[in-house]
């Protein structure tokens, strides 16, 4: 990579994208953070101007509200990558010089692990470069319209906490069922590590492979599990969770107006 690749905010997202470059990119990768004063971690470039004299590729991870402000300073051409929920590429591309190239990308937040879900979408020409920055970092899918950014955001943007609460909702079963608490959630977290990998493996081998047969194996007739599948749905488990993605969806959408 011959970009010099600067991080504009530094906190979660934004310090996970800088770690992995650095690893790669030792002397290219430099961060900006007016919220941040010091890190040993993260090298940090004191003022805007340098920064983005510096940098001939952005990689913006600042509030929502402040992307605008911030591409606003900028003088001359650059490529940008946004991670900025519901700022479109319209507005992103009217905040910067003439002849700067754009991409907007959804991250979520297990790229700290290196095993994000990403999805991204812009100018072409920009593609190889997100790809190269985000492979160590999980998962990037490239999506065929714009439009698609706030679903993913409902999905994968906001999925790890539906996962989260589920873990927490499927370990307080465990407690009521006699286990305690730290073996409660570490067979939780297990099951959907475990889970979830046996089910992306699969889809490796056969790409057609669909979630309800694997659930299936584990259903037995007149079995345990037909009878926890029953109680969930007897809920409204699917429904809530396809609400829940809907509902995220729609609130992205607004952030974006």
């Amino acid at each position: 990579m011959k970009h010099t690749i600067g991080i504009a905010g530094c906190g979660n997202m934004g310090g996970a994208i800088y770690l992995s470059l650095k690893k790669r990119y030792p002397t290219q990768v430099f961060g900006y953070d007016p919220h941040m004063t010091s890190n040993k971690k993260i090298e940090l470039v004191s003022s805007w101007e340098e920064f983005s004299a510096k940098s001939d590729l952005i990689v913006v991870c600042v509030k929502p509200g402040k992307v605008v402000e911030l591409l606003k300073q900028i003088s001359s051409p650059k490529l940008v990558l946004s991670v900025a929920a519901g700022i479109g590429l319209q507005t992103i591309r009217n905040s910067l010089p003439s002849g700067s190239k754009v991409v907007r990308i959804m991250p979520n937040l297990p790229l700290l692990v290196g095993e994000g879900a990403i999805g991204y979408y812009g100018d072409h020409e920009l593609y190889k470069t997100v790809e190269e920055i985000f492979q160590s970092l999980g998962h990037a899918i490239a999506l065929s319209s714009e439009s698609l950014m706030d679903a993913v955001t409902g999905l994968s943007g906001s999925g790890p906490a539906y996962v989260f609460k589920f873990i927490q909702a499927l370990a307080e079963g465990g407690i009521l069922s006699g286990l305690g608490y730290q073996e409660a959630l570490d067979l939780s977290i297990q099951t959907v590590i475990g889970s979830a990998e046996l089910l992306r493996k699969e889809r490796k081998k056969d790409p057609e492979t669909h979630p309800e047969v694997w659930k299936n194996k584990v259903t037995s007739p007149g079995g345990t599990t037909i009878a926890g599948l029953a109680e969930l749905e007897k809920h409204g488990f699917t429904h809530a969770i396809l609400e829940a993605v809907q509902a995220a969806t729609r609130r992205s959408k607004e952030l974006g107006n």
